[in-house]
């Protein structure tokens, strides 16, 4: 007899009432692999699962229903290379997705388009969207790159390469059929919308929508509206500005010299690091709390650091701690703050230091596979090294 007390597994009873009342009968719910089996259609839960889980219980129901209304579209059969080509659409999604399926094969392909944002692709389909993953990419017999480039195609096909020469600022709200958020990764797009001399800016809050805005005083508002669109979205993108750079490749507004100290540019960039590195941190210790272990990254329990906001002169920046006794898996920030109990068993603040000079020093290397980054810790350093981290310490 199955429990169902567990959040999660309480979702997956809301699923399967959803089912049964759409007339399925053959309804079976794995809980190791949080999935459900109808049929001959296995549903994955851990994404609909994360973006509906804030939700009040009248959204979350009605999001669901819409969420299983494509089930018939999901049930076709998977259509081959030659079929599926025109359908193909490029996507941007938050690290965090697809992080939490455990098998490689059922992941959704992915690159990285900016920090923390990685470029996934879509099946357009009429009452849905179906991401492929790394199975359908190895079945149609193709590359992982084939897919990426014709994806970008069919979009340039459908929106053009040249912009849009508008004054001001623009916003578009996808209807589903647009994937207007998209957009700014057609080569060339972004650098050549905006009627204003200085490089205009991109926004994409959330799935759907994407505003362009010139790169001059107004930003500031700009940001504030974005950053609350983001904050409230179902399926958030980022709070970032992008903008192009002198080869007009798409680049996060703080690498811009232009921009670096804008204050809501950094705001921007911390925030998002803050974010998507608390959404790992739930979906690990969600993991190792069902595996004992960090699988399929194939490393032991360990303590999922944090990523902290903080400001100082020189404005906002990230912050992560390293504490002596504990082993970590690190996440990348600004500054790592080394700590330690003093003689007294409080905890003393020894100093920061910037985390590329960590990295050098103590010889950080990634963790294979694992994006956004993080870092096996099981040591403290040794004399001589925190001597040296020492000696490289500022003030943030």
């Amino acid at each position: 007899m199955q429990n169902f007390d567990d959040e999660t597994d309480a979702f997956a009873v809301l699923v399967m009432q959803h089912l049964s009342a759409r007339g399925e009968t053959d309804i079976e719910y794995d809980q190791d692999e949080f999935a459900i089996r109808s049929g001959d259609l296995i549903l994955h839960l851990h994404n609909i699962f994360r973006e509906t889980r804030e939700l009040d219980d009248a959204e979350r129901d009605a999001r669901v229903a819409r969420h299983l209304e494509a089930l018939g579209e999901l049930r076709d059969p998977e259509r081959d290379w030659p079929s599926v080509r025109s359908a193909l659409r490029p996507v941007l999604r938050p690290n965090s997705f697809g992080v939490d399926v455990p098998e490689l094969e059922l992941r959704p392909i992915t690159r990285p388009a900016f920090p923390f944002v990685d470029e996934l692709v879509a099946i357009d389909m009429p009452n849905t969207r179906s991401i492929v993953t790394y199975a359908s990419v190895q079945e149609w017999g193709v590359t992982v790159d084939e897919v990426f480039a014709v994806a970008r195609e069919n979009l340039g096909a459908m929106v053009g390469f040249t912009g849009i020469k508008e004054p001001g600022i623009l916003r578009f709200v996808d209807d589903g059929d647009g994937y207007c958020a998209s957009w700014p990764l057609l080569p060339g797009w972004l650098a050549g919308s905006g009627a204003e001399a200085e490089p205009p800016v991109a926004f994409m809050p959330d799935i759907d929508t994407l505003i362009i805005a010139p790169g001059g005083d107004e930003l500031e508002q700009v940001f504030e509206a974005v950053e609350e669109q983001y904050r409230d979205a179902v399926r958030p993108i980022s709070p970032q500005g992008y903008t192009v750079d002198d080869t007009g490749a798409l680049i996060p507004l703080d690498r811009s010299p232009a921009h670096r100290h804008l204050p809501a540019v950094q705001r921007a960039r911390c925030g998002l690091a803050v974010t998507e590195y608390d959404a790992q941190a739930q979906i690990l210790n969600e993991i190792v709390e069902r595996d004992v272990e960090f699988t399929p990254y194939g490393v032991e329990p360990a303590y999922v650091g944090s990523v902290m906001y903080g400001h100082g002169d020189n404005g906002p920046y990230t912050i992560t701690v390293w504490g002596e006794g504990v082993e970590y898996l690190l996440p990348e920030a600004d500054y790592v703050v080394f700590c330690r109990d003093d003689e007294n068993g409080d905890l003393e603040r020894l100093f920061e230091v910037p985390f590329d000079t960590v990295a050098t020093l103590t010889g950080l290397t990634p963790i294979p596979d694992l994006s956004p980054s993080r870092y096996e810790i099981r040591d403290w350093p040794d004399t001589e090294i925190l001597a040296e981290l020492k000696a490289a310490a500022v003030s943030p």
